[in-house]
This record gives C-alpha cells, structure tokens and sequence, in this order.
C-alpha cells in the first residue's frame, strides 16, 4: 500500500510476515517456506547464518528461487529481494557484496558480522 506519511515520507506500508507457507497447488501439495514476504508490494527475503562463499550462492539461489516462486503464487513481479547475513568472514562477505549488486538484492549484514 503507498504511503505518505504527515512529515513527508513517502514509500510503503508492508505487512510484514515471517516463516510463511506458501501454496501455488493445493491439489498437489507444491508450496515452500519462505523467511520473510510482504505481500503487497511483493518482497521476499532471506535470513541465513553463512560461513563459506558455496553457502553464500546457496543462499542466495534459495532467495531467487523463493522470489520466483512467491511471483507465481501472486501472479505478480516482485518490489524487492532481501538477503538478511549473520556471522559471515570478510572474504564473505565481499562476495555478498558483489552478488548483491549484480543481481539488485537488499543485502542486511548483521551486527558483528565481518565487513
């Protein structure tokens, strides 16, 4: 929903959901658990614990594929694609770093986390 706040803030309001189940086939069974979705606009995110540069691609491969597979559900294109770090090592985190730009993800590195 958009919003505009009185001191002139504008942006959205999200209703933000953790660990939520999502359906595309009931008849089926095909659904995934998703960390983090707002519905409207659509954002998807991620939160991982990653130690390793193979873990980081895992990561994010699982946030591309949890993004494409909420678009599916809602029929509608994503707003925004969230990938939530703790405990990663430097060499780590500049690898996050870089996969985020190239694939416009919002990278959140948490406190203590390596930089």
């Amino acid at each position: 929903m958009q919003y505009d706040s009185p001191d002139g803030l504008k942006g959205y309001k999200c209703d933000v959901r953790t660990r939520v189940t999502i359906t595309v086939n009931p008849v089926t069974g095909d659904s995934r658990e998703v960390d983090v979705i707002c519905w409207n606009p659509l954002v998807v995110g991620e939160v991982t614990t990653i130690k390793a540069v193979d873990e980081a691609e895992r990561g994010i491969e699982k946030l591309l594929d949890n993004v494409a597979y909420a678009g599916k559900a809602v029929g509608v294109k994503r707003y925004a694609k969230v990938l939530a770090v703790e405990g990663a090592p430097g060499e780590v985190v500049e690898y996050l770093k870089r996969r985020a730009r190239e694939l416009d993800v919002i990278l959140v590195l948490a406190e203590g986390t390596r930089i």
